[in-house]
């Protein structure tokens, strides 16, 4: 199984994305959900950058509105790190080779386990 990072914006869409993966066996290396009425501190910032360090498979929920998720990508794109995007298929930097997107959050899932096939 995999150890994954899921990043959003949307609290109630990155719980249940998070509990799925979690009862398809694979493993969250930074829950945020959890601790984001906690407030932004240096601790939880460190916390974050690690989880995606730690990730197999980074996970992003794409919403227009969204900021900490963008930085969260992006330092997931640097890493090289096999991204998975739902919700949206033709930003400019979703056409990286390491990046795949699919059309709902119901596919994150077998996009994870088709990843590890690989």
């Amino acid at each position: 199984m995999a150890k994954v990072y899921v990043a959003g914006e949307d609290l109630s869409r990155a719980d249940r994305v998070i509990k799925n993966l979690r009862k398809d066996g694979h493993t969250i290396t930074y829950d945020w959900v959890v601790s984001i009425n906690e407030g932004p501190s240096r601790e939880k910032a460190k916390a974050e950058l690690e989880g995606v360090r730690k990730a197999d498979v980074f996970v992003h929920l794409w919403e227009h509105d969204q900021e900490s998720a963008r930085y969260e990508a992006g330092m997931a794109m640097g890493l090289a790190k096999p991204i998975i995007v739902s919700g949206k298929t033709d930003a400019f930097f979703f056409q990286l080779p390491n990046v795949f997107c699919v059309v709902s959050d119901d596919e994150i899932v077998e996009a994870v386990n088709k990843y590890l096939e690989k």
